[in-house]
């Protein structure tokens, strides 16, 4: 946990960091799904596992005092 402001309660309070998969652009159907296991195939091949997998998750930064979630997908392996 760090200490940061928050803009919605207006106070520096701890905050605590969520991982949340991403929702699939595919649909459910077995012909979207085979698009979606393709897509993560070859993107895992091109650009190594580690980063492929960070294209799958949001990093969102939820303050203790009030619960408010800020989308804070920052540094290096989001971009």
């Amino acid at each position: 946990m760090s200490d940061s402001y928050c803009s919605n309660c207006g106070q520096t309070c701890e905050h605590r960091e969520i991982i949340k998969q991403k929702k699939s652009p595919y649909g459910k159907s077995r012909k979207e799904q085979f698009k979606a296991f393709l897509s993560g195939f070859f993107s895992g091949a091109m650009v190594g596992g580690a980063l492929a997998s960070l294209e799958l998750i949001d990093r969102y930064v939820q303050c203790t005092n009030c619960g408010h979630k800020t989308l804070d997908n920052k540094g290096e392996e989001f971009q």
